[in-house]
């Protein structure tokens, strides 16, 4: 059985050989397709427009390194980015998430500069690394790179370098293979270079170190040498002896178990004869000992119907009762207290909420990110306003602040360029009642549904009047508008006349449409008017209630 679990150890690690010798074979393939790749395009074969052309002014020379790095970032979903490092020095990259390198960061470095001097004719993989060099990319990759050589003016790879190409493939190539492995936490496998480096292991902590067996006979070792790829890699195996042969020692355990009961039950039995009639009673002691301590679970087995098995049974029911009465008054007194305390943890956090923004805010402002801080503390208001758990009915002056601080979290977002409000409310009605957030939602529809579709700036007005001791809030927008099929459509549905459908849209309006149903009644509500290309205006009519009246 040792040697069967072995020999299943050295086979895993044997197919994680395999499947990564066929990784690196593909990636050398990629890096190969220099030499062939461009035959029947416009621009004709790669390696001979590189080497017969200059890059500077060279629209057919860049358009094929764009061409080519487009089609290699293709052909693996691994491979992160691209770039291809003219003789000069300058360079064209391309990565599969958007951005460029930083034109800061020296890229190549030296170091890799100097492998591939060293190294022109042969595939040189380095080792993994952060990709500092795009940035926020912060993602760990192997860079594998290959000499682009001269086969224009020489014949075979006896040319100079007019090039080289750098891969960068993150390390979700490695990952899909390891995965596959039942590999035990307190095991590893290790993917190493020629000097023993480790490249990847499912011990990511590891990855970068020299790879060093231990000299203690806790574990096993199993490696394996890359075949045909002249890589140098290595996939060595490190298994826990100990966890290895758990199942052997278990299976000896389970001997030494049965061997044990198999002593204990034969003394049972011959002391069962001699302690028949006291072992009852001194389970029953046995319990009430229990009982004392705390322990109301207990149940004593009744085995007999006689006077033993009535003090049994009347034991019983008095834990049953005891638990019972514990269940009703404790267990209720801690819930009580549970209760009260999540009250007060509901109390702390929009709290703990609003102080955690502003430490956020400062951070951003101390790092003169004044934009950042802006947008924080917009957020940081609009949440007061829409956590503060006082009265449901706020002014018109409330209102319009919060929507001032959500439109300017708007124009950060979007820019003046594109959005502007215009408030044309008297002052005399500021004071007025209405209920908390109805106008941002009919605000938000403007914004994403009316102006941001179209091109160029788009302007919501927002005006206040009073008709026939009612309140008309009017918001209006000069977007996309809509036609009259969509118009109809959002009307009845106002009207409750179509059932809800959470990806139909218009959730916002209805639900400000009905609450005003609710508090006020069916005579008060919102009125749509839309035409297409021109704007859309939502009328808001509610009773006309000042601050300071008491009915």
């Amino acid at each position: 059985m040792e040697r069967y679990t072995i020999n299943n150890f050295e086979q895993m690690v044997t197919y994680a050989e395999k499947n990564t010798s066929d990784l690196y074979t593909k990636y050398n393939n990629i890096s190969k397709l220099m030499y062939t790749y461009g035959q029947q395009d416009s621009y004709g074969q790669f390696s001979k427009v590189v080497a017969g052309h200059s890059r500077e002014d060279d629209y057919q020379t860049i358009a094929a390194v764009d061409n080519f790095l487009q089609t290699v970032i293709a052909t693996d979903v691994h491979i992160r980015s691209a770039a291809f490092v003219f003789a000069d020095g300058t360079y064209q990259d391309m990565s599969r998430v958007g951005g460029q390198i930083d034109f800061r960061f020296p890229f190549p470095s030296e170091e890799w500069s100097k492998q591939m001097t060293l190294n022109p004719k042969q595939l040189v993989v380095f080792p993994t690394h952060q990709q500092d060099y795009y940035p926020n990319s912060g993602k760990q990759v192997l860079t594998f790179a290959r000499n682009l050589i001269d086969v224009v003016n020489t014949s075979g790879l006896e040319g100079k370098s007019v090039g080289t190409i750098y891969i960068d493939v993150t390390l979700d190539a490695l990952d899909e293979i390891f995965k596959q492995l039942k590999i035990d936490q307190n095991d590893g496998l290790y993917v190493t270079e020629q000097d023993g480096r480790i490249i990847y292991s499912n011990r990511f902590d590891r990855i970068g170190e020299l790879f060093q067996a231990s000299d203690s006979k806790v574990y096993h070792y199993v490696s394996r040498e890359l075949e045909n790829s002249g890589s140098g890699w290595s996939i060595v195996g490190e298994v826990n002896k100990k966890q290895l042969f758990s199942k052997i020692n278990e299976i000896k355990r389970t001997i030494a178990i049965v061997v044990g009961l198999c002593i204990v039950s034969l003394v049972v039995v011959a002391m069962w004869f001699s302690k028949n009639l006291s072992n009852p009673i001194r389970t029953i002691i046995r319990h009430m000992s229990q009982v004392e301590s705390g322990n109301f679970d207990n149940q004593v087995e009744v085995r007999t119907a006689d006077e033993i098995g009535m003090l049994a049974r009347g034991f019983n029911k008095m834990t049953d009762r005891l638990q019972s009465y514990i269940e009703e008054v404790y267990v209720a007194q801690i819930k009580q207290k549970q209760a009260e305390l999540y009250a007060l943890k509901s109390q702390i956090r929009p709290h703990y909420l609003y102080n955690t923004l502003e430490v956020i805010r400062m951070s951003a402002v101390a790092n003169d990110d004044e934009e950042v801080g802006d947008m924080i503390l917009s957020l940081s208001k609009q949440l007061k306003y829409v956590l503060d758990y006082g009265d449901e009915m706020v002014t018109l002056r409330d209102e319009k602040s919060n929507i001032e601080q959500y439109f300017k979290l708007m124009v950060l977002r979007y820019g003046e360029h594109r959005l502007a409000i215009d408030f044309r409310i008297d002052r005399d009605l500021l004071d007025c009642k209405m209920p908390k957030l109805s106008i941002q939602p009919l605000v938000e529809n403007a914004v994403y549904h009316g102006i941001m579709p179209k091109q160029g700036k788009g302007t919501i007005r927002i005006a206040a009047e009073v008709e026939r001791s009612h309140l008309v809030i009017t918001v209006d927008d000069d977007g996309i508008g809509m036609d009259e099929q969509r118009l109809d459509w959002l009307r009845a549905k106002l009207a409750g006349q179509i059932e809800e459908e959470a990806s139909s849209g218009g959730i916002g309006v209805k639900n400000v449409n009905d609450r005003i149903h609710a508090l006020y009644g069916n005579d008060y509500g919102l009125q749509l008017s839309s035409t297409a290309h021109i704007g859309t205006s939502v009328r808001m009519i509610i009773p006309l209630h000042k601050e300071m009246d008491k009915g």
